[in-house]
């Protein structure tokens, strides 16, 4: 299902979902209110208030801590893409102590890895956790840029320990990201109790019983909606690198923007 939804443009998604799953209430509505007319006489709505306030409480806590902890795995992921390119940014900065030649090939090694993981993020049908061969062909060359320099002050040394430190933290922080991104979504069981508790809680909304039909479809409509609004958040939000809303590689554009002449 996921994969299905994840295939259509944003503006089709919200549609779908924020304008299909009230419109698909307020008709099952409309057929329980012609099939049951016995539900106009609200002899059962004190229960039915009752078990929809219960089941209302521990949808919003399962849905909200579902939300809450995509959200966190969605900002760590961006997170890495500013750790990553900025770090290497400043590598590629600080080298200037290493002479002009050296920061001039340690620069455009770092511009040519930006572009390398701009050129592939992200790609349709490859799986995110995957490194392009060239991104860490780069990494490889960028670290021999660095430790191949024979230091002549120690500010040299100071600088050609830093950088080596923070290139193996930046080829961490890639397998880290890529991993944590592509690994960040929903496992099937959860998506069934996030379907189950949406179904069941707008299920007893349907069960109430009143004599204004009209203000009775907006009241069914608005819960709905609401509903509709977590489980558009909760498919935004999943697979933070290759999902219906994925993380932008803003971060390396900027670092490009920046060291290029």
């Amino acid at each position: 299902m996921y994969e299905l939804l994840a295939r259509l443009p944003l503006w089709g998604l919200m549609v779908l979902v924020l304008v299909g799953f009230p419109a698909a209430a307020v008709g099952l509505q409309a057929v329980i209110r012609r099939t049951f007319p016995a539900l106009r006489a609200r002899r059962h709505n004190s229960v039915a208030g009752f078990l929809v306030a219960v089941i209302g409480v521990i949808y919003a806590v399962t849905v909200g801590f579902i939300i809450a902890n995509q959200w966190e795995n969605y900002t760590k992921a961006r997170e890495r893409t500013f750790q990553e390119a900025f770090t290497l940014a400043s590598i590629a900065e600080g080298s200037e102590i290493l002479g002009p030649a050296k920061q001039a090939e340690i620069t455009r090694l770092v511009i040519r890895y930006n572009q390398i993981v701009i050129d592939w993020w992200p790609q349709s049908g490859r799986d995110p956790a995957t490194m392009d061969p060239a991104e860490d062909r780069t990494l490889a060359e960028l670290l021999n840029a660095v430790g191949d320099t024979a230091p002549t002050t120690e500010g040299q040394a100071a600088f050609i320990r830093r950088a080596t430190d923070d290139l193996m933290d930046v080829n961490a922080q890639n397998d880290q990201r890529l991993h944590q991104a592509s690994q960040a979504h929903l496992e099937q069981p959860l998506w069934i109790v996030i379907a189950v508790s949406s179904v069941v809680t707008v299920g007893f909304c349907l069960l109430f019983g009143m004599q204004n039909q009209w203000l009775h479809y907006v009241m069914v409509a608005g819960v709905a909606l609401a509903i509709a609004s977590n489980l558009l958040l909760v498919i935004l939000l999943d697979h933070p690198l290759s999902g219906v809303m994925p993380v932008s590689p803003d971060a390396y554009q900027s670092v490009i923007y920046d060291l290029t002449p």
